[in-house]
């Protein structure tokens, strides 16, 4: 009886030290489609998003200065926001097409770009430094004040 006990309890033992803990296996991260690496002082707002209903691989730029387009108390008219230069330092685009122009700012889209694509653009003597990593229609919304 004795060792039918002992039997019992190393079994028992020996069961309990076979199990072992699961290790929790964290979700891996989907990897960021976009990164900022530089913006002016006076960007106030930068939003980068992916549009699902485009197929072509475009980058809409859309720069609006909030006080822009508006008069001073001495009369004069604050500036809107103007995109001077868009330079592509990895990836490539072929076409650059207005879109609109008003007292506040414009838009414009670059065609036929080639991901992953990094903008270095100048917009009313601000950097803004992003790159996009997968293809599609993109749209990149920059508020500024002056």
């Amino acid at each position: 009886m004795k060792i039918f006990k002992f039997l019992a309890i190393v079994m028992i033992v020996g069961l309990s030290l076979s199990v072992q803990a699961q290790k929790k296996v964290k979700p891996e991260k989907p990897e960021k489609q976009f990164t900022i690496y530089e913006r002016g002082p006076y960007m106030t707002k930068i939003d980068v998003r992916k549009e699902l209903r485009g197929t072509e691989n475009i980058v809409q730029i859309d720069a609006l200065n909030v006080s822009g387009g508006s008069a001073l108390i001495r009369g004069e008219i604050l500036p809107g926001a103007e995109i001077s230069q868009v330079l592509a330092t990895v990836g490539n685009y072929n076409l650059t097409r207005q879109i609109s122009k008003s007292g506040r700012g414009e838009s414009i889209q670059l065609m036929d770009v080639i991901f992953p694509v990094r903008l270095r653009m100048t917009i009313s003597n601000q950097i803004l430094d992003v790159e996009i990593k997968e293809a599609g229609f993109w749209k990149i919304a920059v508020g500024l004040t002056q």
